[in-house]
């Protein structure tokens, strides 16, 4: 086997680092990380500005499910004999 010699080398070199230039500059075009990452900062920053709005539905949501469970259980409260509730039942009947 012949040894190689430095030109040809060389150009095996040349050809490796064209390859990788090659791809590295589809794989920018194709993924683009620049946009990506712009898109990703603008989406976060839009996220912290409503972040106020969905806290204030989610406490009136849990306040809305308090009314309805607080309802709920006076219903059933008021359709069911309890010790605690004779004694107003009977404070009314006086």
């Amino acid at each position: 086997m012949a040894k190689p010699t430095a030109a040809a080398t060389l150009q095996v070199h040349i050809n490796r680092f064209r390859n990788f230039l090659n791809f590295t500059r589809a794989f920018l075009k194709k993924k683009n990380p620049v946009k990506l990452f712009i898109t990703q900062t603008k989406n976060y920053f839009q996220e912290l500005m409503t972040v106020k709005q969905k806290i204030k539905k989610i406490e009136n949501r849990i306040n809305y499910e308090k009314y309805k469970l607080k309802k709920t259980e006076l219903i059933l409260a008021q359709n069911s004999e309890h010790v605690f509730l004779r004694g107003r039942s009977l404070n009314q009947t006086r």
